[in-house]
């Protein structure tokens, strides 16, 4: 069995994380070697932490790319709920990868800043962080997504995400 990455994007708070633990539970149900590798986990996990101007978000992104494809080259299903604003970040990590499916949770910003768990919404009015995609920083949408999400609890996307990856 060939192992893939699928990749999640989508506005902060959009419901990456959401569907992606819901679509792993789906593989461990089926006793599917998968892993998720969330980009909030992944990137709390580096040393030193990345920071979030171009330049760390690009040398971010790349690292979760390749290690994306490297887990998927050993068969799993690699699931990375991770923003990964522009769509040269996903690219390259398609580019790596032994396959890649790229899935969309498309839900407007307002509705993610009702659902911001972590605040960031709220801090980027008052002015105490910048740089959020979809706030002050461009997101750029995947342009022919392999699945569209309508938010984080979308049980067809998630059908749909096990078709593909099987």
């Amino acid at each position: 069995m060939s192992g893939v990455v699928v990749w999640i994007t989508g506005l902060p708070s959009s419901g990456k994380s959401t569907l992606a633990r819901a679509t792993f539970q789906r593989f461990v149900e089926a006793n599917r070697p998968s892993i998720l590798l969330d980009g909030d986990a992944v990137r709390a996990a580096m040393r030193p932490p990345p920071g979030y101007g171009e330049e760390a978000r690009a040398h971010f992104y790349e690292t979760l790319g390749n290690l994306a494809a490297m887990l998927a080259q050993q068969g799993h299903v690699v699931l990375v709920p991770a923003t990964a604003h522009l769509r040269v970040f996903r690219e390259k990590a398609r580019a790596v990868a032994p396959r890649f499916f790229e899935v969309y949770v498309c839900a407007p910003v307002e509705r993610c800043a009702e659902r911001d768990a972590k605040g960031l919404y709220a801090a980027a009015r008052e002015g105490k962080v910048s740089g959020l995609p979809g706030f002050d920083l461009p997101y750029e949408p995947p342009e022919a997504p392999d699945v569209v999400a309508l938010g984080g609890h979308d049980e067809e996307a998630v059908q749909n995400i096990v078709r593909l990856s099987g």
